[in-house]
């Protein structure tokens, strides 16, 4: 935060003449000096601080003026002060005097007249600094001391600061170094990307800004290897302005070469990195690529930090030049184990545990074995995922296990296998499109509940289920505003005693967020779905439609809502409809970044392949939001509207992430 103050008085080394005072009220006329003379300074490495400006010396500092009276105390006498800054405040520097001020460190504490006045003499050259600083040259920073009394013994020591005058860059001039290895003329491109203009303040800080961030500037703009020397600043106390002379040597042009990893992750080679990269050999050079290139790596999970050092390569026939990539890493741990649990009426507890051992098989093939025990379902399963499978942010997914289910409308004990390959979003890369497209195979037993004294009835079903999702929004775990839309298609074929069947089950599914102000966000869902092919009685009772619950509808249990039995047990649907608004409000309080939510949820299962819209049921509740690194944890307390015989009042949802 404080790295520039050393620099402060100059922003380059160059030459410098001081002149009569800006106009205003002088101040205390100080003993004339002689004008400084031209000075000019021996340019450091580009590394070294920028050294003062030629010309300070020649500006006066008023003497520090004493409001006390009588007899000084004794030099070893002890006091006791607070300090009132006035000035600083206005221009944006009082946080930063306070975190600097020798005088504000100390303030309460016992101290001699000694050691106080080098304090005032410290922070008199800290304002000084602090202004030049941000453009106000030939200040005033007047300190006082006023005694305490009976009732508040403590002394005061007021500190007034009275900028001066603004200076301004009168004249910007980008010449080649000599004997630059790149003779031509750097201004058109240097020009564009020199954050200081014509007109703008002489400000330490933004030129040291502008120095460390021009290789970085310039590296993106394809010359990784520019040797930038410190810019040769004149400043001209009569005028109140400033000229600034840089001198780059642009190097070649560099296009990407090689790319060379060390042996810190197992199957993390040459080849596989280059399939992460977004650029080919040959391509113009930027730091934006070499940066993605580093994010791209430190997703996979497989590494704990990851550096890589562009190397100047050979010189083209073309004159450009190679730049090699020399990426260097260390491993993160490649095991990991996590368990969670959640609570919903209806569903009740439930608790998850998994291990993943994230490259097994390397590169990149990540094995889990996951098991789930909650009151209404038990999963064992094994995964296999192989992340940029043949291309950046496509995967190939693999799984297989048990299920048992033991839900209102059925109970089911299944055993499948399933395998698909998609192009993923996350985080780091949000995507526009992402898609799927794979096959499930299984043979489960079920009975339905919904039909008195249904026996258990084997199917063996081979679904390919496909997705596409088009995402707008601004982000993938909270999004505050666009949208998403996806749509999900999955042929599915049935062999059910001895007899065959085939139907689609299709669905689209829309969400919207819109921003209202900086806390408030208004969110809809609009979700519906339909099965084409067959009727309802003879599909598996699992592959219906079934509506309710926490990322259904909100109010009701899972399967709580849609057509039931004369025992008032779910039968299930062909088709489906949701609808979801929600107003979000995000706040903090008690050092915590929280929200508050307020919904209406309304769905309907109908028994035929085109949503009724008859039958709505609606459920509305509030929620509470507790914001963390990974996303939003939800808590919300809903109610039904229009409830149907046996449905509770209130309803309890916990989990991680929005609603939708």
């Amino acid at each position: 935060m404080h790295r520039f103050l050393p620099l402060l008085l100059a922003a380059a080394a160059g030459t410098a003449q001081a002149q009569t005072a800006p106009a205003g009220p002088p101040p205390p006329a100080p003993t004339a000096e002689p004008v400084a003379p031209a000075v000019t300074v021996d340019i450091p490495g580009p590394q070294a601080p920028l050294p003062d400006l030629p010309g300070g010396e020649a500006v006066a500092w008023p003497d520090v003026v004493s409001t006390s009276s009588g007899d000084a105390d004794a030099p070893d006498a002890a006091v006791r002060y607070s300090v009132e800054v006035s000035g600083l405040a206005e221009l944006g520097l009082d946080d930063e005097f306070r975190g600097l001020s020798t005088l504000w460190l100390h303030r309460g504490e016992e101290t001699n007249l000694a050691q106080l006045g080098r304090r005032i003499a410290e922070d008199r050259d800290l304002v000084d600094l602090l202004l030049r600083s941000i453009g106000h040259y030939g200040g005033q920073a007047r300190i006082s001391i006023a005694p305490g009394t009976a009732a508040a013994p403590a002394s005061v020591v007021r500190v007034v600061a009275q900028p001066g005058p603004v200076y301004n860059f009168r004249e910007i001039t980008i010449t080649a170094s000599p004997g630059a290895v790149n003779s031509s003329d750097p201004a058109r491109i240097v020009g564009r990307l020199l954050p200081i203009r014509v007109g703008d303040a002489v400000e330490a800080a933004r030129v040291q800004s502008a120095q460390d961030g021009l290789p970085i500037r310039l590296a993106d703009a394809g010359y990784p290897f520019a040797r930038i020397t410190l810019p040769d600043i004149t400043i001209d106390h009569a005028s109140r302005d400033a000229t600034l002379v840089q001198s780059v040597d642009l190097g070649r042009r560099g296009v990407f070469g090689a790319i060379r990893i060390d042996n810190g992750v197992k199957g993390m080679d040459e080849k596989h990195v280059a399939l992460l990269a977004r650029f080919k050999p040959g391509d113009r050079y930027s730091n934006a690529g070499r940066e993605d290139l580093r994010r791209a790596l430190v997703q996979t999970g497989l590494f704990g930090a990851v550096a890589i050092k562009p190397g100047e390569g050979a010189v083209r026939e073309d004159g450009t030049q190679t730049v090699n990539l020399d990426i260097n890493s260390e491993a993160a741990p490649m095991r990991t184990i996590a368990l969670s649990g959640g609570f919903s009426t209806g569903q009740g507890v439930r608790a998850e545990g998994s291990w993943t051992h994230r490259n097994l098989f390397p590169p990149e093939g990540a094995f889990t074995a996951r098991a789930v025990a909650a009151q209404r379902e038990q999963v064992a399963q094994v995964e296999l995922r192989k992340r940029n499978f043949g291309q950046r942010d496509r995967q190939l997914l693999v799984a297989g296990g048990f299920t048992a289910s033991q839900q209102f409308a059925f109970a089911a004990e299944t055993l499948g296998i399933s395998a698909a390959l998609a192009r993923e979003s996350n985080i780091l890369w949000q995507k526009d499109w992402t898609w799927s497209i794979g096959a499930q195979a299984l043979i489960t037993s079920q009975r339905d509940r919904s039909v008195p004294g249904d026996l258990r009835r084997t199917f063996t079903v081979l679904a390919l289920p496909a997705s596409v999702t088009w995402d707008r929004s601004d982000d993938l775990l909270n999004p505050s505003r666009g949208f998403r839309l996806t749509t999900r298609l999955g042929p599915e074929f049935t062999l059910r005693n001895q007899s065959n069947f085939n139907y689609l089950k299709a669905q689209f599914e829309a969400t919207a967020y819109k921003p209202i102000g900086d806390s408030l966000v208004l969110a809809g869902r609009f979700h519906i779905g339909s099965i084409v092919g067959a009727n309802r009685g003879v599909i598996a009772p699992d592959r219906r439609f079934y509506a309710g619950g926490g990322g259904s509808v909100r109010g009701y249990v899972f399967q709580g809502v849609g057509p039931r039995n004369e025992d008032n047990v779910p039968t299930g649907g062909n088709s489906l409809t949701e609808l979801a608004v929600e107003a979000r409000y995000r706040f903090q309080a008690l050092g915590q970044d929280l929200g508050i939510v307020a919904f209406v949820d309304a769905g309907e299962v109908s028994t035929g392949t085109t949503p009724a819209f008859d039958r709505l049921s609606l459920g509305a509740g509030i929620g509470a939001r507790f914001y963390t690194g990974f996303g939003p944890v939800r808590v919300d307390i809903a109610t039904p509207v229009n409830p149907q015989k046996g449905d509770p009042r209130l309803v309890f949802y916990v989990s991680i992430g929005q609603a939708f």
